[in-house]
């Protein structure tokens, strides 16, 4: 969808797959955009590097995964998940290892992530994290806690 502006600018809002399918044009440009300036700033570092590690089962079936993004030493750890059948065996500990290694491979020295105050705080801190930040109300009634 496109909003046109006073200007001889138009405003693309992307909110579906497709919609945003149809604009992997712009993020590219946006991302580079963006690279340059950090560059520019602070040295050449990783911008857009992703980290995906995934758990199958025997039937080559995803049962689980975590994917990373790194920039600047860091690894933001966006997304864990296990499948509920497999959780509180050990699974999700080597996942978040293995992850962690990889990181390192890439050199990082740093990790976060953050969770739903309903969700793996506990996972996380008995990983070696600490809880830095805390969002209250969000969502309502819940927080979002910040680990590194």
């Amino acid at each position: 969808m496109r909003i046109l502006s006073e200007s001889d600018l138009s405003f693309q809002v992307c909110r579906t797959a497709e919609e945003m399918k149809s604009a992997e044009d712009g993020f590219r440009i946006v991302l580079e955009g963006l690279g340059r300036n950090i560059f520019s700033k602070i040295s050449n570092v990783e911008l857009g590097k992703e980290v995906q590690v995934f758990i199958r089962n025997r039937k080559n079936k995803v049962v689980g995964g975590a994917v990373g993004h790194i920039f600047g030493g860091w690894i933001y750890i966006s997304l864990i998940w296990i499948e509920e059948s497999l959780r509180s065996k050990g699974h999700g500990t080597r996942l978040l290892k293995i992850i962690e290694t990889e990181a390192v491979k890439l050199g990082c020295k740093h990790a976060h992530v953050d969770t739903c105050s309903f969700e793996a705080s506990p996972f996380y801190m008995k990983n070696g994290y600490t809880l830095f930040a805390t969002l209250e109300n969000y969502p309502e009634g819940h927080s979002k806690h910040f680990l590194k």
